[in-house]
């Protein structure tokens, strides 16, 4: 089977672990690289639409992932400073397949835990990715480990999963993050914001909270632009209940918020490609950063399978997934816009939200909800 040498795969976040799974999956042997010493997720929860779910059930780690997450059937839009319901808008794929919202160390430990049951994944933690240079249809990667040793390591397929600040992308001169002039603020409550998932509309500002942890305790993401970031001021005219959870937070985290455009490009190895959020990191307005990241690897996998030559495999992958990046980016372009429309232009958009049926807003999203992974 082609290739003849392992798969390496640089990064062992979601995309990297789920990427290494799919390709074991198929039959390929990986190398799969992280910097890191250990696996430490940062960040809080996320939330995994069925079009994740039906890759992470393909690849077998969704019953693991089920004992800690919670279920939803719909995503509520209320008024940030009232309150006020807004609109309903159902989350379930039509074939029934639900919507989770879970802690991160909880999805990155389950999937960990699948890759460490895998005979064909060699994990290697502690490697760092100093140097790379392409030779002919191989890559060859300079890794210092964490004990001080220079090793190289060669790949006729180099999958670089490492994130919006891909050093793959780096050392090979791509684009680098570009900030959004948005901040997340994240922060874990101990305690329940009622049931399902909620999102509280505001001007320049939204926050969603959902349960995590098997229902003991709530995530809480607080999106506003950089420039007025200070988290008790944003949420002081907030309703009371969104004002709660904030003062009830165990130490919130402001995180900068940037985005990735990253194709391969003439000189880069033949071999190369950048998934999830070395590629193409988006704003989470629409909740599918690590959808996307989990579909990309199980694609990438497929198409390698399909083809065996990487540079087709490649061109196949693309021709596959750029559509439906743009899509998502446009959806999350919109959501962004409005979500965050000042008074009293907002009220049109409550009107319109209120002349809408859940199942119209459903129907908007099957598209995005109802994708499904290539067949064998």
């Amino acid at each position: 089977m082609y290739p003849t040498s392992p798969v390496l795969v640089v990064g062992a976040g979601i995309s990297g672990l789920t990427a290494a799974l799919a390709f074991a999956k198929r039959g390929f042997s990986v190398q799969l690289l992280e910097r890191a010493g250990k696996l430490e997720e940062v960040g809080a929860g996320l939330q995994l639409s069925p079009n994740a779910l039906r890759v992470l059930q393909r690849l077998d780690v969704l019953p693991a992932i089920r004992c800690h997450a919670v279920e939803a059937d719909a995503v509520t839009l209320a008024d940030f400073t009232s309150g006020r319901e807004l609109a309903r808008v159902p989350v379930k794929g039509r074939d029934g397949i639900g919507y989770l919202s879970i802690l991160r160390a909880h999805l990155q430990a389950a999937l960990a835990e699948a890759v460490a049951a895998e005979p064909l994944i060699d994990l290697r933690l502690g490697c760092e990715i100093t140097a790379l240079r392409s030779e002919g249809a191989k890559a060859t990667l300079t890794v210092r480990r964490q004990d001080g040793v220079i090793e190289n390591a060669q790949a006729e397929v180099l999958v670089a999963a490492d994130g919006v600040r891909s050093s793959v992308g780096g050392l090979l001169g791509h684009v680098p993050a570009k900030p959004s002039g948005d901040v997340a603020w994240r922060m874990l409550v101990d305690q329940l914001a009622g049931s399902g998932i909620r999102a509280w509309l505001g001007a320049g500002i939204h926050a969603v909270a959902y349960p995590v942890d098997a229902g003991r305790r709530t995530n809480l993401v607080v999106v506003l632009p950089e420039a007025r970031s200070d988290l008790q001021e944003a949420t002081r005219r907030a309703e009371p209940e969104l004002r709660r959870l904030v003062a009830a937070a165990r130490d919130p985290s402001c995180w900068p918020l940037s985005t990735a455009d990253r194709v391969r490009r003439t000189g880069d190895p033949q071999g190369l490609l950048l998934v999830g959020d070395a590629a193409h990191a988006m704003l989470p307005y629409a909740a599918q950063g690590a959808a996307m990241a989990i579909e990309d690897g199980y694609v990438a996998a497929w198409c390698l399978s399909a083809e065996k030559d990487p540079l087709a495999a490649w061109r196949r992958f693309e021709t596959m997934r750029r559509e439906r990046w743009s899509k998502v980016r446009k959806r999350v372009a919109f959501h962004r816009f409005v979500y965050h429309l000042p008074k009293p232009i907002s009220r049109f958009r409550d009107l319109a939200l209120a002349l809408r049926t859940p199942a119209r807003n459903a129907a908007d999203l099957a598209w995005l909800y109802d994708w499904e992974p290539p067949e064998s």
